[in-house]
């Protein structure tokens, strides 16, 4: 075996050398202007498309800047094109594609502050949607420490304002009021010393969010002002987007049993969204129209808002489907490309690369496949039985078997340390490999994990496979008991 493979590493071996001599003469190439030109025009599109809500057509530009920007190595480009890949991905529910990207995009940033902080807010937005607000929180604030650190003042308080921002709809999610104040009055106090034609968008959420503060507290008075500041603002700069701040007025009066004012502001917030078409907002202000009707009495108005929120909910979720479909076809053609591109100069040795690892990954699979393995399905499924008497884990437990997206959710509501751990220790882990990890911890053999997410068994068994490179699991040790001694001696060490 010896004799064959040890020629072969050493041709990889010198194609390495050879390539990574390539990769730093290009970096002090120079990139031709009218490239630089062609990927910041593209950009600028990816970026208008993105304000617009037009997911699709900006991933697209996205891809064509990533790909002139990779054809002269225009690092700045590439890393921008990464940010707006990332963000249309996540915009469309692609979270885990969207972290991908973001590891990729923050690998080519060079250290600007600017855009590593981009791509931490990026991970730390997923973070949060996908329920791990701990870690979330972790990112934005380290998102927070390079945003001081831009050079130009213009940039370094936008960025930071933006920032306070994030942490204090985060703070909000989490139900920590006091903290969401705080960062509320960091990101005012910033906004108002900038030129407000720059930062009117988020002045005016800004002081709808302290008019929320002021309601809950019952100064009603107060409230009535930012309100008023923030509709203000909207008209002096033609800023039509009136309906979150109509919105949260209406909810204000609701709480003070006044129905009829209440009423007369959700229907101004309806009237905004009408104007602005924004469908994404509509079941909000359909369901509490419904509430304030049906206290009114008006049943059959009530009725017919409910069934608009179902038919729009439902309106939403088929374009939400087309949508993804689209853009995961757009994507991989889009890879496909990228990656023949970069790919084709060194198609035949990373082919051979390819079939060595093959090779070798096939041998030890069938070679260990079936060492100790009734012992360990006895001891996984006495695990599993002994666990289920928790109410909390069987509901963990059969959202996995019905691939339910609440299920990484739930398991980090049930097994808080698990993540924190495996994170703190393996940054880089995708949310597919952290989930391929819940479903080893909780005892699932491959064929189960294979069924319950209609994914081929070969495929589970590639994925372990790269899980055990990733975290340097020799193959010889079961995953199952390699995830639990970490645990234990994770929880060790924070004693100590």
């Amino acid at each position: 075996m010896s004799i064959v493979i040890t020629p072969i590493l050493k041709t990889i071996s010198l194609f390495s050398i050879v390539l990574l001599l390539l990769g730093g003469c290009s970096r002090f190439k120079t990139s031709p202007v009218k490239v630089r030109q062609e990927v910041d025009s593209l950009l600028d599109l990816a970026q208008d498309y993105s304000a617009l809500i037009d997911t699709e057509n900006s991933l697209r530009f996205a891809f064509k800047a990533l790909e002139s920007a990779q054809s002269s190595n225009f690092r700045k480009g590439i890393a921008e094109s990464y940010f707006y890949i990332s963000q249309a991905l996540f915009d469309t529910g692609n979270y885990d594609k969207a972290m991908h990207y973001a590891i990729l995009g923050e690998e080519n940033t060079d250290g600007d502050p600017k855009l590593i902080s981009e791509f931490i807010r990026i991970r730390a937005r997923i973070y949060s949607y996908v329920g791990l607000q701990e870690k979330a929180k972790d990112e934005y604030l380290k998102g927070l420490t390079y945003t001081k650190q831009i050079n130009q003042p213009l940039h370094r308080d936008y960025f930071t304002a933006l920032a306070y921002e994030n942490l204090a709809h985060l703070y909000t999610i989490i139900d920590c009021p006091d903290s969401t104040r705080l960062y509320t009055q960091k990101e005012i106090e910033i906004l108002t010393s900038m030129d407000e034609s720059i930062v009117y968008t988020l002045l005016i959420n800004a002081y709808t969010n302290l008019g929320t503060f002021k309601a809950d507290e019952s100064e009603i008075d107060s409230a009535h002002n930012f309100f008023n500041r923030s509709i203000e603002l909207a008209d002096k700069y033609n800023y039509p987007y009136y309906h979150r701040t109509y919105s949260r007025k209406g909810d204000m009066f609701f709480s003070m049993n006044n129905t009829d004012s209440a009423l007369y502001y959700y229907y101004k917030a309806l009237d905004s969204l009408d104007e602005l078409g924004l469908k994404a907002a509509y079941p909000s202000i359909y369901e509490r129209l419904s509430k304030t009707l049906l206290l009114l009495n008006d049943t059959i108005a009530a009725k017919e808002f409910d069934k608009k929120k179902f038919l729009i909910e439902k309106e939403l979720d088929e374009n939400k489907l087309g949508v993804a479909k689209n853009m995961i076809n757009l994507l991989i053609n889009n890879e496909k490309k990228l990656n023949n591109e970069q790919n084709k100069k060194f198609y035949m040795d990373r082919a051979a690369i390819i079939l060595l690892l093959s090779t070798i990954v096939s041998m030890l699979v069938f070679s260990r496949r079936y060492k100790a393995k009734y012992h360990r399905q006895i001891e996984q499924k006495m695990k599993v039985h002994e666990k289920k008497i928790n109410e909390s884990l069987t509901e963990v437990i059969e959202l996995a078997k019905k691939n339910d997206p609440a299920f990484m959710p739930k398991f980090q509501e049930v097994y808080p340390d698990f993540t924190n751990k495996l994170f703190k220790h393996y940054p880089k882990l995708l949310l597919s490999e952290l989930q391929t990890l819940a479903f080893i911890y909780l005892g699932f053999s491959n064929k189960e994990i294979s069924d319950f997410t209609h994914r081929s068994f070969r495929t589970i068994e590639n994925r372990k496979y790269r899980l055990r490179k990733k975290l340097n699991i020799d193959t010889e040790i079961d995953m199952y008991y390699w995830l639990n001694e970490f645990l234990q001696h994770t929880s060790k060490e924070k004693n100590r």
